[in-house]
C-alpha cells in the first residue's frame, strides 16, 4: 500500500511539472523574449570589437 502512494504521488508531481511547464511556454511574454534577444546580440557586437 505504502508504495503506490509513493507512485502516486511523484506521478501527480511530474503531471503538474508537464503542466506547468507547457502552459508557461505557450503563454510567455514574447516582448521579453525579443528584448533578451536584442541585448544579447548588442553584447556579443560589442566584444568583437
Amino acid at each position: 500500500m505504502g508504495l503506490e502512494a509513493v507512485y502516486f504521488v511523484g506521478a501527480l508531481i511530474l503531471l503538474t511539472a508537464l503542466i506547468y511547464g507547457t502552459l508557461t511556454w505557450r503563454y510567455r511574454n514574447r516582448a521579453a523574449d525579443r528584448m533578451a534577444e536584442q541585448i544579447v546580440r548588442e553584447r556579443y557586437r560589442h566584444d568583437q570589437t
